[in-house]
């Protein structure tokens, strides 16, 4: 499927429902239960996604139109995500919990790591701009007020005596393989998290989901990285919400991005 089309009408959506469910009547009862089961996963995802909030997410600040339609309220695409896409993200939460658990038992070990708990750094930092908005297991949702920012933080640790923000993320076996560094598409994100944090080291774990093998690497940002990649880009970002017009499609942005964009449908409006 294109997923360039329109998204279906959800008359349209209710209507291939009851061709599906008219088909798996014609199935063996095995398969008639993964059927069920696959439709449930489904509807329960559909049920919890909400409408993103108006505000900046670091990990779609690689393209300045997502930034706007987030900003504006813009209505993304209406798509479903298939129980296997859905998995993916479960099994990648699942073991964000096991890593962060086995990061807190470091220094039980002996070994020179201490987990920092986010919403008390903040406070000993004084970092006012930031709000924590809420806490789920190690993770903290937190908003930074002045460059209107809100993200999910793993968790900040000291290590050997070194703060670093902890950001976990799993891929496929192939990727995992070829991995040599921080992935492009994470430098913003991390530099939006030193930005609105105040630590400019980010520790990536990159784990393997075929064996759970892991590498990390290290992201240092500068001053410089904040204003270009961040708070210039807010700034102009601002600037066209302020006269609500759709930036510029950017001209180097990659395939891969606008494959996987929730807007896709309002931005094939907007043009070029």
């Amino acid at each position: 499927t294109d997923r360039r089309d329109k998204p279906m009408s959800k008359q349209s959506l209710k209507n291939i429902h009851r061709l599906i469910e008219a088909a798996t009547t014609e199935m063996p009862i095995n398969q008639q239960f993964i059927a069920d089961l696959k439709a449930a996963i489904e509807k329960q995802d559909a049920i919890n996604n909400k409408k993103p909030s108006k505000s900046y997410k670091p990990s779609s600040m690689t393209c300045i139109r997502n930034m706007y339609f987030q900003i504006t309220g813009t209505s993304p695409d209406e798509e479903r995500n298939n129980a296997t896409l859905i998995g993916i993200v479960q099994s990648g939460t699942d073991r964000h919990i096991r890593l962060q658990e086995a990061v807190i038992k470091m220094k039980d070990f002996g070994m020179d790591c201490e987990y920092i708990d986010v919403e008390e750094f903040v406070k000993m930092r004084n970092l006012n701009s930031l709000e924590v908005i809420s806490k789920q297991g190690f993770e903290t949702k937190l908003y930074h007020k002045d460059l209107n920012i809100s993200f999910l933080c793993d968790g900040i640790i000291k290590y050997k005596g070194q703060y670093f923000i902890l950001e976990i993320k799993t891929e496929t076996v192939y990727k995992w393989q070829s991995r040599e560094g921080v992935a492009e598409e994470h430098i913003i994100q991390g530099t939006a998290y030193a930005t609105c944090l105040g630590i400019n080291q980010i520790m990536f774990i990159y784990e393997n989901r075929d064996n759970c093998d892991k590498k990390a690497y290290i992201l240092e940002v500068t001053d410089d990285m904040k204003y270009n990649l961040i708070i210039s880009k807010i700034e102009e970002c601002d600037n066209y919400v302020s006269k609500l017009t759709p930036p510029p499609k950017p001209v180097d942005i990659s395939k891969k991005i606008c494959q996987y964009c929730n807007y896709k449908t309002e931005c094939i409006k907007a043009g070029d």
